[in-house]
């Protein structure tokens, strides 16, 4: 914030995050959730990895870096979050690869099915029912 010479008031008027709430991550009191990381770092235009490893800010140095250590773990769990919803879409498009598969069989089956050819010396049914009512008279 202070690199941007930004006041706390200014961020948490554009952020909607409470000057009570950013004041208490200053002072290393609480810590950030990553949803807050994510929109203090959006207004300041800056990416969460910068704001929670910068150091050097004209006041305590100190602060920053408890607000760095108590968010790490934050971005370490976004970076695992962010492999775990690459590995999820792959994992989907091949199984929409997969149902494509079996639809496509499905769809061969049914056509086979009704492409069989009756079996010629056989007569249907109709025919021997026709025959039946309609022989010829001796």
């Amino acid at each position: 914030m202070h690199e941007k010479r930004c006041k706390s008031v200014d961020v948490a008027k554009g952020t909607g995050i409470s000057p009570s709430v950013l004041s208490r991550y200053l002072s290393g009191r609480n810590k950030p959730s990553s949803d807050n990381i994510l929109t203090i770092s959006q207004y300041l235009n800056v990416t969460p990895e910068w704001l929670l490893s910068s150091s050097d800010a004209p006041e305590s140095t100190k602060k920053s870096r408890v607000i760095s250590s108590a968010t790490e773990p934050l971005l370490e769990q976004i970076k695992l979050q962010k492999k775990m919803i690459k590995f999820l879409e792959n994992r989907v498009g091949g199984l929409e690869k997969e149902v494509k598969a079996w639809e496509d069989m499905a769809i061969t089956i049914s056509e086979k099915n009704s492409q069989k050819t009756k079996n010629p010396t056989k007569p249907n049914k109709q025919k021997v029912g026709f025959m039946k009512k309609h022989k010829p008279k001796k």
